[in-house]
């Protein structure tokens, strides 16, 4: 595996909570947020997610849980709660932490362009991508997805 820059800050996108479960997706950014987290001792993590249909605790907060479980110091870990979008998640994060910080922007590995490039247009001066590996076959549905929300983000001038 590449080496991760040092950043500051890394921003963990939020996805679907079951309840107060991780689903897989949030899990494996959780997963990979915990490695870096443990690897950068001085990076500090802006969970990003709100609260949607069916989720009875914020995405935000789901993430928190599970880092304090695996022993990150809560003082490193920023809740944004308000968001509902990869734009939202992006946009509140820079409000929570400011854009003069080099950031990286934590989630699945089919959303990573997508992610990295919409945290440059809301202004972080270097945003970074540190993808998370996705294995299911929700891949058949989620990378065409994908393709269709760059194409609506382009042409909605979101990056």
């Amino acid at each position: 595996m590449r080496k991760q820059p040092d950043v500051e800050y890394i921003i963990v996108l939020g996805a679907h909570v079951d309840g107060t479960r991780l689903t897989l997706a949030l899990l494996e950014r959780t997963r990979r947020a915990l490695q870096y987290l443990e690897d950068h001792p001085e990076t500090k993590a802006v969970l990003s997610g709100g609260r949607g249909e069916g989720e009875l605790i914020t995405e935000a907060r789901a993430m928190y849980h599970y880092l304090t479980e695996h022993r990150i110091a809560p003082e490193r870990l920023f809740l944004e709660e308000r968001s509902v979008s990869t734009a939202e998640n992006l946009r509140f994060s820079r409000e929570l932490i400011g854009a003069d910080h080099s950031v990286g922007v934590v989630t699945n590995n089919f959303h990573v362009f997508r992610g990295t490039a919409i945290a440059r247009k809301c202004g972080f001066r270097e945003a970074y991508p540190i993808p998370s590996r996705y294995s299911s076959w929700r891949l058949l549905i989620y990378i065409p997805r994908e393709i269709l929300a760059i194409l609506k983000d382009k042409l909605l001038g979101n990056w």
